[in-house]
């Protein structure tokens, strides 16, 4: 899934949920649960952290595009707080290179987003210099 592709739907998921809760109730009298308008907010903000993570792990250059059709968001603890399991296909902005990474996402309210990922392979090769790229020993 493109970044724009996902920031459509992420805004469709906030435009549906800006109604009133059940019975015309706040999500706090409704029994304190998250409502659906902070949940996809927080979906949009963990998408962009993970994204960030990737970059500074990998050492990526600017991330033109990510595209998935693996990404399994799993409720752990409070609400809002999300491993995301994926596999993306990341491509830089400068180079144009493709590659594809698999990890878990570990998104929380009170501590900073953490990323476990590993280089699978490189679909498309840089159109700059090249360089492949390979997994570390």
């Amino acid at each position: 899934m493109k970044i724009s592709t996902l920031a459509a739907v992420s805004l469709a998921l906030v435009l549906c949920a800006c109604g009133p809760g059940a019975h015309g109730q706040s999500s706090a009298e409704a029994g304190g649960k998250e409502s659906s308008l902070m949940t996809a907010l927080r979906a949009v903000f963990a998408f962009k952290a993970c994204t960030g993570k990737l970059e500074e792990k990998f050492n990526l250059g600017p991330i033109n595009g990510v595209s998935s059709n693996d990404m399994d968001p799993v409720a752990v603890g409070k609400p809002g707080e999300w491993d995301v399991k994926f596999t993306a296909d990341v491509t830089e902005k400068l180079t144009g290179r493709v590659s594809r990474y698999k990890g878990v996402c570990h998104v929380r309210r009170d501590r900073p987003t953490t990323l476990e990922a590993a280089f699978l392979s490189e679909i498309k090769p840089s159109k700059v210099g090249g360089e492949v790229r390979r997994i570390t020993p």
